[in-house]
């Protein structure tokens, strides 16, 4: 009888049958039969016990009731709400997809709408691009409301539009994911617009955080929102202190350590993961999905999400509307910022030595630059003042306003980015030194 308490006992020895024959084959060919044994013995049991989680793990994914994702309480599989804390249950199916690991966004749900906003704002790249699904490049990231020091303080805007735009196919793709898996979840727990809100919030706050951080390229892509969205979820795990929201903090450190590793693998953005998390973690844990469900909580909500669904709106607009450069000015700004690039690598090679204390080598190089360009007068330049000079022009960079000709607002985004890469990691000084 298949559900015979008094059969187990003989059903584990019969399991164990095998060990003594072991046993004694070891034993002939010279193995110390108690250590065998014991060693077979552990192995039996650590199989048992294997086989006992995986059994208990089917039973729990069939099992037919809802459990509430707050308290914990079990519900009727028909139950909308909690009888206990009156949290929203959601449905049974999408508790079940989330027992084995897995999440569907629902149809027309907002994680669906987020969703479909972004592919549509990558079709927007390429077609500004010219066609293809490769990478649009930096110049229509820029164009289109990529986040870029130099243009930050008269355009602010950009923290919400570089949110929407990815830099390919793959960048895209894995966003998209997130968005699909993580998302329900956060609409189930803290409402649809409250995602929104949250994902663009953590959005702009990953951005900021990241614009500290880093000074030069073009940061972009929802992946500093949809880690807000994860560390939401992992601070509410953490301050459940249930079962389900141990499982949810536990999945949620994997995406995080998933992002994050992705993000070295392919050069992105970590520092705007980085803050992303933490402001999401920072509300999860403090702000409860049943407190912040309340019914006088109804028009902060109604408001955050209001400012939310604007500034998406707002968002896209922007990006829809602006028109990047023609190719001729495109070409013209290009050639403008390669003769730059080359100036500065050269610059560049003899303030090194300059700033390393090699007066003499730095003369010299500079002797040598003069002599090249054939411009005699060059080689009594001072030194001093033209260094502090690149210096400076660094600063500028990060600090003024983009010109507002197209074909000079693109030659500044060469040019600065030519600056940047010919002083990063140069042992330098921050301000001009004592002489």
């Amino acid at each position: 009888m298949a559900g015979d308490p008094e059969g187990e006992p003989k059903r584990a020895a019969d399991d164990d049958a095998w060990i003594e024959k072991v046993v004694k084959l070891g034993a002939a060919v010279g193995l110390n039969p108690m250590r065998t044994r014991w060693k077979l013995i552990r192995w039996q049991e650590r199989r048992r016990q294997a086989r006992r989680r995986l059994e208990q793990k089917v039973e729990h994914v069939r099992y037919a009731h809802k459990t509430c994702d707050q308290c914990g309480a079990v519900q009727d599989r028909d139950e909308k709400t909690c009888s206990r804390c009156e949290a929203k249950l959601g449905r049974r199916e999408f508790q079940v997809l989330r027992r084995i690991g897995l999440s569907l966004p629902v149809p027309m749900s907002v994680s669906t709408l987020l969703a479909l906003a972004c592919v549509a704002v990558y079709v927007r790249e390429l077609v500004a691009a010219g066609g293809g699904l490769g990478s649009p490049g930096g110049h229509i990231l820029v164009e289109l409301g990529g986040r870029w020091a130099p243009s930050m303080s008269a355009e602010p805007w950009r923290l919400v539009t570089a949110v929407f735009l990815h830099a390919g196919i793959w960048h895209l793709a894995f966003n998209l994911i997130a968005i699909a898996s993580i998302g329900p979840r956060i609409e189930e727990l803290y409402g649809r617009w409250t995602m929104l809100f949250l994902f663009i919030a953590t959005g702009v706050l990953a951005n900021i955080g990241s614009g500290q951080m880093v000074h030069y390229g073009v940061g972009i892509g929802a992946s500093g929102g949809v880690m807000g969205l994860i560390g939401v979820a992992m601070g509410y795990g953490q301050r459940a202190k249930t079962w389900s929201g141990r499982n949810l903090r536990d999945d949620m450190l994997k995406w995080s350590g998933y992002t994050i590793v992705f993000g070295f693998a392919i050069g992105a953005d970590n520092w705007a993961h980085l803050f992303g998390v933490i402001s999401g973690a920072v509300f999860g844990f403090f702000v409860a999905p049943g407190w912040w469900r309340m019914r006088r909580l109804a028009p902060l909500r109604l408001v955050l999400g209001g400012v939310a669904a604007a500034a998406m709106v707002a968002a896209l607009a922007l990006i829809f509307t602006r028109t990047p450069l023609p190719l001729q000015d495109l070409a013209q700004a290009d050639r403008m910022a390669d003769v730059a690039g080359e100036v500065f690598d050269s610059t560049a090679a003899v303030c090194r030595k300059h700033w390393a204390g090699d007066d003499l080598g730095a003369r010299q190089a500079w002797k040598a630059l003069a002599e090249h360009v054939n411009d005699r007068s060059l080689a009594d330049a001072d030194l001093e003042k033209m260094c502090n000079e690149m210096l400076e022009l660094r600063s500028h960079c990060r600090s003024v306003d983009l010109p507002t000709a197209p074909h000079e607002r693109r030659a500044a985004h060469r040019i600065c980015a030519e600056i940047e890469r010919t002083l990063s990691g140069v042992p330098m000084p921050a301000s001009p030194p004592p002489r």
